[in-house]
């Protein structure tokens, strides 16, 4: 009989062979989907990058194939049995397919994130929205996240039912040669998963490869998704003396003794009563604003934020994060995210911290969060109870106001923005002042849907948010038509934010200075002259800033950020990318000079004395974090 299929060394090393050229195809139509995203330099960084998906294409077959390996490298005869080798089979199957659909997926979502996904991807499944509604429309939007990967897979199986074991060999091997033969194949197993015979591979080992931020063409989600699966915490890291530390950067705020720049009255008395309103837009980046964006040929969607931007102070925003998980957080709290996963869904989350209305509540404040998607969306109303806010009103309470109406629900996400901010104006005339409200709203979002009285009123643009912005750029137009009618309007401060930046539509907006750009604009109307200043601000400035701005003069709280009233010059920015931390800082004198530094793993670039101070924050957000030291008594202690 004609001997069919190949010996099992054979066998192993086609199969192996044949998992990672597929993983490797996924790696090019993530690279293809996202082509505006990454900017590599020349052909030796293209050489790096190749090479690099070598080393972690190797590791993640490795990680995903070992316990398919250990059956298939046992020296017994039942790996020719039907039982054996479809177990063996299974496991090998399952985990091919796991390494090629979150890449696929995630061709389609990095471009919100810029983020590989992590094991927090199992957390963050169906916390809000419907799915059943949502996923139909992510299928038709984004069918290259699908069609491609799913061929992908037709070819993989084609090829793997061609690769058969051997069932009929005569090959005489003696006991010896099979336990040596399984040594050598541990030893290429341990290999695999290892990465090598260094260190244990890790996410950060990918800026040896290429700039970090491209490290997400070097790596893949599925190693990042098993890496973090395997140790989700913090890690300690001492670059330096405790002593040391607390000189270059300490993140525990004291009150100031200068006089506020904000909210004093006619007579240069301090107010220390102020309403304040902080207003969260989804996905509003600087690139979609006129405000920001000051060449002759740039285009603007935000026209009533352009008009109030002069009469407002105007700074230089960052946001901390990607996710409106991320951002949300580091307002309200002061606590960046310098993790693979968001700092509420992690298990620091157990940690006692504090927030703007924790620090205003004890100064008579009563306090209000609006959003409208779902209630528990996020886990915004939970953490909005942990910081002690006296309401949560989402798309329930605005569903039983009697003036809601159905349509007012944008079928995916949650309320509409104009009814929302509606809602807001007509809901804060009952609250106690001084009062703190912020709101989030929700339209500027896939599947970036708009009112059907609106349909045709905003242009399409090169991209469907553009539209969105325009309309949310109406009902806050609107919002604060309503507002000037309401007697808390002269006493209120306002301030203007994104959540996270939208998608980078130029080259300037998708590089280190162009992804966290968001607006930061705050308005007083007792004064209305405007101001512009080049000055950084990042979200954690805003709770200290706040602070200062209101007058507040006997608080300790630890906030990862620095208030612009103490430090009106220099600002700074950090925030966390795939395995990289990265340090942004500027001075309002000559804003346009931009100092970036960036850490990833023993990489690093940057000048020392910024490398020395991302170190320290580095250093101090993990300790801090871990050991449950982000309330200043517990700082102190």
């Amino acid at each position: 009989m004609k001997n069919k299929g190949f010996e099992i060394p054979a066998y192993i090393l086609l199969k192996l062979l044949l998992a990672l050229c597929t993983l490797w195809l996924t790696q090019v139509l993530f690279h293809l989907a996202n082509l505006r995203l990454f900017h590599l330099d020349g052909f030796g960084e293209w050489m790096g990058v190749a090479w690099g998906n070598v080393v972690f294409g190797i590791a993640t077959v490795g990680a995903f194939l070992l316990p398919w390996m250990l059956l298939m490298l046992l020296p017994v005869g039942a790996r020719r049995k039907r039982w054996y080798r479809i177990l063996c089979e299974v496991l090998y199957i399952i985990p091919v397919l796991l390494m090629v659909i979150p890449r696929g997926a995630n061709a389609a979502y990095y471009q919100y994130t810029y983020r590989l996904l992590s094991e927090e991807i199992f957390s963050y499944l169906g916390i809000g929205g419907q799915m059943g509604t949502l996923v139909p429309l992510f299928a038709v939007d984004y069918w290259y996240a699908w069609v491609f990967p799913l061929a992908i897979i037709v070819a993989f199986f084609m090829v793997n039912s061609r690769i058969r074991l051997n069932l009929r060999s005569r090959v005489n091997v003696k006991p010896v040669a099979r336990v040596a033969g399984m040594a050598v194949g541990l030893l290429l197993a341990w290999f695999m998963v290892w990465g090598g015979f260094g260190h244990m591979l890790r996410l950060s080992d990918a800026g040896h490869y290429c700039q970090p931020k491209n490290a997400a063409l070097v790596s893949n989600d599925s190693y990042n998704i098993l890496r973090t699966l395997l140790n989700p915490n913090l890690d300690e890291v001492e670059y330096m003396s405790d002593d040391e530390l607390v000189k270059i950067y300490e993140p525990l705020y004291s009150p100031r003794q200068a006089s506020p720049t904000l909210s004093a009255d006619s007579a240069g008395n301090v107010a220390t009563q102020r309403n304040v309103v902080l207003i969260i837009v989804e996905s509003l980046g600087q690139e979609f604003m006129g405000c920001y964006n000051t060449q002759p040929d740039a285009e603007t969607r935000t026209p009533f934020l352009d008009s109030l931007a002069q009469h407002c102070t105007l700074y230089d925003g960052r946001s901390n994060g990607k996710k409106s998980i991320e951002g949300i957080t580091a307002i309200t709290t002061g606590i960046p995210n310098l993790m693979s996963r968001p700092f509420i869904n992690s298990c620091y989350y157990a940690d006692d911290f504090e927030g703007i209305p924790t620090v205003l509540g004890r100064h008579g404040y009563y306090s209000g969060f609006f959003h409208g998607s779902y209630n528990g969306e996020m886990g915004f109303d939970s953490l909005c109870r942990r910081l002690g806010f006296d309401e949560y009103l989402g798309k329930d309470e605005f569903e039983a106001d009697p003036q809601s109406k159905p349509t007012d629900y944008d079928g995916a996400w949650g309320i509409f923005d104009e009814p929302f901010l509606q809602y807001m104006v007509r809901h804060l005339a009952g609250f106690r002042q001084p009062f703190f409200a912020e709101v989030f709203t929700v339209t500027s979002h896939h599947p970036f849907p708009i009112p059907e009285e609106h349909k045709g009123r905003f242009a399409e643009g090169r991209h469907p948010i553009l539209k969105c912005v325009e309309y949310t750029d109406y009902s806050l137009r609107r919002f604060f038509e309503e507002a000037q009618k309401q007697p808390w309007y002269n006493n209120t401060l306002f301030i203007i934010t994104g959540d996270h930046s939208g998608h980078g539509l130029t080259r300037e907006y998708n590089d280190y200075d162009g992804w966290y750009r968001i607006p930061l604009m705050i308005f007083d109307p007792q004064r209305t002259e405007g101001h512009r200043s080049n000055r950084i601000v990042q979200h954690t400035d805003l709770m200290p800033s706040l602070v200062d701005w209101l007058g507040i003069q006997d608080e300790h709280f630890v906030a990862f950020g620095q208030s612009v009233v103490q430090h009106p010059e220099r600002g700074w920015v950090v925030y966390y990318g795939n395995g990289y931390y990265v340090l942004e800082n500027n001075s309002a004198s000559d804003g346009d000079l931009h100092e970036t530094s960036v850490l990833m793993g023993d990489v690093a670039t940057g000048e020392e004395k910024n490398l020395r101070f991302l170190k320290a924050i580095v250093q101090q957000y993990n300790h801090r974090v871990i050991n449950n030291q982000l309330k200043a008594q517990h700082y102190e202690d």
